[in-house]
């Protein structure tokens, strides 16, 4: 078809860094969580080549750290180099992570791979059969902390497809990483695609022209990225994107899995609960992210490198173990894992259970408790405030106040905070109510 053409989004590639996973497992699990980062890149040039793509945008982080490491930098330049022999060239901006303060590559660059400046903003044109068929403009991070609103220099032409690469939190009160609204995005004149990076979660922001998009990150590395990871495949017919697709590329997914004990399960040891357990994971399935604009693709096969799933348990619900569950040692609590770990050892594709979260309870019924003692009355009262009036939980997260994260870097002290979500802060209140009342009815000896 005269004027279509075909690209892959990529951002947050993270070389150099691996999957974090706890425990004790096998050398070869250990090994594919060293390498499946890496994996994740060779993947993905693999599919540019059989989709037959004209070029390949990563918009950000391609490395995990400035200091670039030469095994990451060495297997990023060889794909890159490969890519150019199947006539696929590579656009790439850096980003906060990887920072771009004059020449940091180990190894000269092909031809084909294209690093975007970070001291001002430029623009590639992309040729197909001798004809101007797209333009992409952008700059790169030169510091890790990026105030300037660099988007607002996006100045096109509208005679071809515009892209525009942005690596940015797409937060306006955010000075940290390119503040910027959506509206503002809409707002620059003539981009027909925003490429975005930073954030690991996929995303259509926009799904009209222009297009505004984040893929997420290709591969997590905790359960802090949650999910299957990949990119999206973009055709385009002139001045209009007529398929977008997401192609999953991670082979390690992080999930959370929660299993509550419902009043028919009878959980009386811990033989019990590993049953339970066992059933609920042996009956996971891969699920595949069918996000899509445009006619169906039928020609991009479903991931078929997949190999497992690294768990995060969270066991919720009312039990006689409780009392146990709430003394268990260290010990204790790492021989359980091993002994889950042990159980669903025999699966299709491994399930490694990372860690376990109780957020059980005593068997009380709470409304005879009420009866009982009106204090309980006022437990709910209080509860109820926190839970469902916005004014009462902003206060009582600002009492809470900062958690930072592992890693802090003075200049961006706000940025590395912990952000408590809806579903952490319910969580939190949850955990207090049933210690509350597991507590109280102790201390007034209600059976």
């Amino acid at each position: 078809m005269s004027g279509t053409f075909r690209f892959i989004h990529v951002a947050d590639l993270h070389l150099g860094s691996f999957l974090n996973i706890n425990g004790k497992p096998q050398e070869k699990l250990q090994e594919l969580c060293k390498g499946a980062v890496y994996d994740g890149f060779e993947r993905i040039c693999l599919r540019a080549i059989s989709l037959k793509v004209d070029f390949i945008l990563i918009c950000g982080d391609v490395y995990d750290s400035h200091l670039r490491s030469v095994r990451g930098n060495k297997i990023f330049i060889d794909q890159c180099a490969h890519l150019g022999q199947k006539n696929i060239s590579v656009y790439v901006i850096y980003g906060n992570h990887d920072v771009m303060n004059g020449d940091e590559e180990l190894f000269a660059l092909p031809p084909s791979l294209h690093i975007i400046s970070s001291e001002k903003t430029e623009v590639f044109e992309v040729y197909k059969e001798d004809k101007v068929i797209a333009k992409i403009i952008g700059k790169s991070y030169k510091h890790r902390s990026e105030k300037e609103k660099s988007y607002e220099n996006y100045l096109l032409d509208n005679d071809v497809f515009n892209i525009a690469m942005l690596h940015t939190a797409l937060e306006g009160d955010n000075k940290n990483y390119i503040p910027c609204t959506l509206n503002e995005l809409k707002a620059v004149p003539n981009i027909d695609y925003w490429a975005l990076g930073h954030i690991h979660k996929q995303s259509i922001i926009n799904d009209t022209k222009p297009i505004i998009a984040f893929p997420g990150i290709p591969q997590g590395r905790d359960m802090g990225e949650q999910g299957v990871g990949g990119v999206y495949f973009v055709e385009v017919n002139k001045k209009e994107v007529v398929h977008m697709e997401f192609l999953p590329i991670s082979t390690v997914v992080y999930k959370k899995v929660e299993i509550t004990i419902e009043d028919d399960k009878k959980i009386q040891n811990y033989s019990d609960l590993l049953l339970v357990i066992n059933d609920e994971l042996s009956s996971l399935s891969y699920e595949f992210p069918e996000i899509s604009i445009g006619v169906k693709s039928s020609n991009v096969e479903l991931l078929d490198d997949f190999r497992g799933y690294i768990i995060r348990l969270v066991i919720r619900g009312k039990t006689d173990m409780h009392n146990k569950i709430t003394n268990m040692t260290e010990d204790d609590y790492k021989q359980f894992l091993e002994n889950i770990n042990e159980e669903i050892s025999s699966q299709k594709y491994f399930i490694w259970v990372d860690s376990i979260i109780f957020r059980t309870s005593m068997v009380q019924n709470f409304e005879e408790l009420k009866l009982q003692n009106s204090i309980f009355n006022d437990l709910e009262e209080v509860i109820g405030l926190y839970t469902t009036d916005s004014e009462f939980k902003n206060e009582l997260v600002k009492n809470w106040g900062s958690i930072w994260k592992k890693q802090i870097f003075t200049e961006n002290i706000e940025a590395d905070k912990f952000d408590f979500d809806e579903e952490t802060i319910s969580d939190i209140i949850s955990q207090a109510r049933e210690l509350l009342i597991e507590k109280l009815t102790e201390v007034l000896e209600i059976m």
